[in-house]
């Protein structure tokens, strides 16, 4: 069984902010979960995942030079370590993708939508 530790929840202006920031179809459920949470950490036994502030993602995915590297790609969270999920630009489908060697080619798919990447946990 999953623990998430949630943030406070965006504010209605952060909310509308970063949706102006962002051109393309994110995956279903995922603005169900950020309007509640401004990030949060997942632990199972097995996994860890920090799923980014939603004020904070644009900018990451700037830092992390997301449009160069793997510009089909939106990164909203990590495990803590090497590897990024990632919402593809086109579909909405999550996936994981390494922060090193970040590209289409090395992104696995996990999952069509971000209930579905909440529940796998």
């Amino acid at each position: 069984m999953a623990t998430i530790d949630r943030n406070a929840a965006p504010t209605k202006q952060e909310i509308e902010t970063f949706l102006k920031e962002v051109d393309f179809n994110l995956s279903k459920g995922f603005m169900d979960f950020f309007k509640e949470t401004n990030g949060a950490n997942i632990s199972t036994d097995k996994k860890y995942v920090l799923l980014w502030a939603l004020t904070d993602m644009v900018q990451l995915n700037k830092e992390y030079n997301v449009e160069e590297y793997a510009p089909e790609f939106f990164i909203f969270g990590s495990d803590g370590s090497d590897t990024a999920f990632v919402i593809e630009k086109s579909t909405g489908d999550i996936y994981d993708m390494p922060f090193i060697g970040m590209s289409k080619e090395e992104a696995v798919f996990k999952n069509k939508t971000f209930a579905e990447f909440i529940e796998s946990l």
